[in-house]
């Protein structure tokens, strides 16, 4: 039988490993041309020879980058129907010690790289009369210890993903997002980093676990669906929303004191 995929073409970056290698091997086998995109050609080229997919090593924290792997799956495909914003990079680091062009870096690939390679696929999945996007995020966007840079680079990614499939409602491009769980090297790296207080960072979460909740976004099967953030943790999945304020206090005239007196009377004070 067919795959749900079958006849489509997908870009996926940073898959030549981990959590991006999953999805694009998934999405060969439910019948994608896919286009394996990482910046180290040689683990492009591996998966890409196993699953007999289309290699790229373009660097998508630039706009020529992203422009060149999008017109690589259009150059030879013909279209580009679906793109899984995986690729992105992972530090960890203390306010006190955060190094300032490592926190650039994390948020060039991170987010300005979704953000490059989901404009360039947008245009031409607008010109082709539809398509799918899956940006890739995380729940550290809510706050994690050490992982400012990542976590802020992520928190964009969601915005993206939420303001992009407004812009783009009733075309016909659906835009969503995964939040996923795997104990990968990020994991190990975290674990390293906190000691103690991080053991047992996704054990027995394996990437490809993740995999189908991309392919579904991806196929006909979620056609109706965009806007929405689906979290894999395991065994279970749910839907990460907008942040939304919550305990209203309302005053005529606000004032320092108004503001005291807000959170004495029970306006929550802690996350």
């Amino acid at each position: 039988m067919a795959g749900v995929l079958a006849g489509r073409a997908v870009v996926v970056t940073g898959a030549g490993r981990g959590l991006g290698e999953a999805y694009a091997r998934l999405a060969a086998a439910e019948g994608a041309s896919v286009v394996v995109n990482d910046v180290d050609a040689d683990a492009a080229s591996a998966v890409a020879g196993e699953i007999g997919a289309v290699a790229d090593d373009s660097d998508i924290s630039t706009w020529a980058g992203a422009a060149r792997l999008v017109d690589t799956c259009r150059r030879v495909h013909g279209r580009v129907d679906g793109l899984v914003n995986n690729a992105g990079l992972f530090r960890l680091a203390d306010p006190r010690d955060q190094d300032p062009e490592e926190f650039r870096r994390v948020l060039e690939v991170n987010l300005l790289g979704t953000a490059y390679c989901g404009l360039h696929a947008i245009r031409a999945m607008l010109a082709q009369g539809g398509g799918s996007v899956v940006n890739v995020t995380s729940g550290a966007q809510a706050g994690t210890a050490a992982l400012a840079a990542y976590g802020a680079s992520k928190g964009g990614v969601a915005s993206l993903t939420w303001a992009w499939a407004a812009d783009l409602a009733g075309t016909g491009v659906r835009v969503n997002g995964i939040s996923p769980n795997a104990h990968t090297r990020m994991a190990d790296a975290f674990e390293r980093h906190l000691g103690d207080r991080a053991r047992g960072q996704n054990v027995g979460k394996s990437p490809s676990s993740n995999a189908p909740a991309v392919v579904y976004l991806l196929s006909d099967a979620a056609a109706g669906i965009t806007g929405r953030i689906l979290r894999v943790d395991g065994d279970e999945l749910s839907v990460v929303t907008p942040p939304r304020a919550v305990g209203a206090v309302r005053v005529a005239h606000w004032s320092v004191d108004a503001v005291a007196a807000a959170f004495a009377g029970g306006l929550p004070a802690d996350r």
